[in-house]
């Protein structure tokens, strides 16, 4: 493995506005030098301050305003750019954990993810652009709704909204898995067919979306 993610809590670096924390920063990232790694930072989790009242404080909701997230990862790449790889937005934005219920959106995401793509490139061309990866799953029979969206549509609805001018690359997580990573078939559970059980079908899958 040639990659290290760390997962950036944004409401814990930054949980009064314009005051930072870095410490979690910093540290991952001296972890991840030590073994000459590539390094990847997950930016996820609104501060109270920045999220539309009344969400629950239990989900991990991204901020009212786009645009201070916008500012955030400004700042982050300003002041580690020279240091990280990557820089993924967000995660699993399809699911009422990780984004409003009755907001979630593929449009709504893409518009973040643009937004955010603009800022860190000005920043640092160099630092490469992540989209956040859905959850994978296939709650939702297939649809697509304010509500919660399966995966593949999700993506497919990121990708009418214009997702591929905003990523260097397009977040996929595997993280269903019980089988060795070159099965397609085989799954002990219920629903063995489905695309999200196995790596390579799950690859696929986004790959169509996104070749």
């Amino acid at each position: 493995m040639n990659w290290f993610k760390q997962q950036v809590r944004w409401e814990y670096i930054e949980p009064v506005k314009g005051q930072f924390d870095w410490t979690p920063v910093q540290v991952g990232i001296r972890s991840a030098r030590r073994f000459n790694t590539n390094i990847m930072l997950s930016v996820v989790t609104a501060p109270e301050w920045a999220r539309e009242s009344g969400f629950d404080p239990e989900k991990h909701g991204p901020p009212a305003d786009p645009q201070d997230y916008v500012n955030f990862v400004t700042e982050l790449v300003n002041r580690f750019g020279n240091q990280i790889d990557a820089i993924e937005v967000w995660n699993e934005q399809n699911i009422d954990r990780e984004w409003p219920v009755g907001q979630i959106s593929p449009s709504a995401y893409t518009q973040m993810l643009s937004q955010a793509y603009t800022a860190i490139k000005i920043a640092n061309p160099n630092v490469l652009v992540i989209s956040g990866a859905p959850a994978p799953t296939g709650f939702f029979g297939g649809a697509c709704t304010g509500n919660g969206c399966d995966d593949k549509p999700f993506i497919q609805g990121m990708a009418a909204a214009g997702a591929a001018n905003y990523a260097d690359c397009i977040g996929v997580h595997y993280n269903e898995g019980i089988v060795p990573p070159n099965q397609t078939s085989g799954d002990p559970r219920g629903n063995p067919n489905h695309y999200t059980r196995y790596f390579p079908t799950m690859v696929n899958t986004y790959a169509q979306v996104f070749p």
